[in-house]
């Protein structure tokens, strides 16, 4: 069919096609720019949407001892009972799920160990199609900050979206981890966006924390959403119920 095409035939059909991608290529960068534009918009009114919204603001991390005491307090039925601070200076096991009723998080845990660029500095890791504990954090249940991180979403190389609802937490929202002895019950408190070189939101807490982290805005990825959770429940497997699944 081609050889009874006339140069001029062949040129315009090539002309066809480079104008057709150009205009596609166009309209796809002009697409990118204007979700960026958005994105920028977001990152520029997260704080005010955040104070509207009731998080209240994120305090420093604390590498002093904990104050075990207080934080036990907390927790404790009553305020005239004695506080028995045993049980947060007790190792406990790691949780091996989370859930977060309000958006939809229903998923595994897994073992997170550090990571290291190339340049040598410490840098984000995220599991793939789950939510991953930084080694050397906390475990549930005790004095310190337990870190998790999760994908909001991963378009190219399919690694999950498992946190792709946490812009949408509300503060007092319930987060629950189950561990071998039971489910931990936590309430959101405070978010912020940080850039992706601050790990200090990942250091240890002067008592019981959670912090959940993810990429933001969603496809930029830019920075990294920091949500911090406070321990303010502890419910004990039953007889009847199971425990850590794994083998």
């Amino acid at each position: 069919m081609l050889r009874y095409l006339t140069g001029k035939t062949m040129l315009r059909v090539l002309s066809s096609l480079l104008i057709g991608g150009g205009a596609l290529l166009l309209s796809g960068s002009v697409a990118y720019y204007a979700y960026a534009m958005y994105a920028q918009s977001q990152l520029a009114t997260f704080e005010e949407e955040s104070l509207r919204a009731g998080w209240a603001p994120i305090a420093a991390t604390s590498q002093e001892p904990a104050t075990v005491i207080a934080a036990a307090a907390e927790l404790a039925p009553s305020r005239e009972q004695a506080v028995d601070v045993q049980p947060f200076l007790q190792p406990k096991p790691g949780a091996f799920l989370i859930r977060i009723p309000d958006i939809g998080v229903d998923s595994q845990i897994v073992e997170l160990a550090t990571k290291y660029d190339e340049k040598g500095e410490l840098v984000w890791d995220t599991p793939k199609h789950a939510v991953g504990h930084h080694k050397g954090t906390a475990n549930p249940g005790e004095i310190g900050n337990v870190v998790l991180s999760g994908h909001i979403s991963s378009p190219i190389s399919q690694e999950g979206n498992v946190f792709s609802q946490l812009p949408k937490l509300q503060p007092g929202a319930q987060v629950q981890l189950q561990t071998a002895q039971g489910t931990y019950i936590y309430t959101a408190v405070g978010r912020q966006v940080v850039e992706p070189t601050a790990v200090e939101v990942m250091d240890p807490t002067d008592s019981p924390t959670l912090t959940l982290i993810t990429c933001y805005p969603d496809f930029i990825y830019t920075h990294r959403l920091v949500v911090t959770a406070e321990l303010v429940e502890f419910l004990p497997w039953t007889s009847d119920e199971q425990g850590d699944p794994s083998p």
